[in-house]
């Protein structure tokens, strides 16, 4: 279980995050909505700390641990129970997919290089890229790029994957192929936090759906409760910005 109490995140005199407090349990999707500037993101990256949180604490599975007081171990105990998958894949340009997959394995795990390529193969498999092991990333579409990035985050096996917008760089063509994937990745028992603008995605994968907006939490159910016994106006006026199949 993921327990978050508290997170607050200045930059400058800008107050992004204020104090959020939440319960994630083992093998939930949790899907984060909301506008530009809500602070989805940096919530998100406070999880995995690549932005460090002001104050507020952070416990995944046995591990608390305090933002102001958080070690360089603290730190890296925590990042190997989480991955991250990014908006603009964040792959290694001069590596093929499947060393792209090793490297995580390899460097950070210390696992063997013959090992980490069979997890390598078998994860471009699973995501559908079995053909496409010695491809650079520049010989890739998008979408498949972003696949590359979800089987470099399951071979860590993590206890939960972060999402940050996975489909927002992609073209509109290729953005089911990528969200096809997460949900497989879902229905695998896979802890999940997902920030994301697809409605209907959201709607099907989540067991959960938070509303954030200026750096609080307005909102939070399942989809049926927030996308239709909406409680709160704001989340009314956002939902009814976007058109999405029931």
């Amino acid at each position: 279980m993921i327990e978050i109490k508290n997170i607050s995140k200045k930059f400058g005199k800008n107050e992004i995050l204020k104090g959020i407090d939440l319960q994630i349990k083992k093998g939930e999707v949790v899907v984060i909505l909301g506008p530009s500037g809500s602070g989805k993101t940096t919530f998100l990256r406070c999880l995995n700390f690549l932005e460090k949180a002001d104050d507020g604490e952070l416990t995944i599975s046995d591990k608390k641990v305090y933002f102001k007081k958080a070690s360089s171990k603290d730190i890296l105990e925590l990042r190997r129970k989480t991955a991250m998958v990014f908006q603009q894949y964040d792959l290694f340009l001069h590596k093929t997919a499947v060393k792209n997959i090793m490297e995580g394995l390899v460097i950070a795990r210390k696992v063997s290089k013959n090992k980490a390529y069979q997890i390598g193969l078998e994860l471009l498999e699973k995501v559908g890229l079995k053909d496409k092991e010695d491809s650079y990333p520049h010989q890739l579409s998008g979408g498949q790029q972003q696949r590359v990035g979800i089987a470099r985050a399951l071979a860590l096996n993590p206890e939960v994957i972060l999402f940050d917008e996975p489909t927002s760089a992609l073209d509109p063509e290729l953005v089911g192929e990528t969200l096809d994937v997460i949900k497989k990745v879902a229905e695998s028992g896979v802890t999940m936090v997902i920030v994301t603008h697809e409605m209907s995605f959201a709607y099907d994968i989540a067991d959960r759906i938070i509303f954030m907006e200026d750096g609080v939490i307005v909102e939070q159910g399942t989809p049926k409760e927030v996308f239709e016994q909406t409680k709160e106006e704001r989340t009314k006026q956002f939902l009814a910005r976007f058109a999405y199949d029931r």
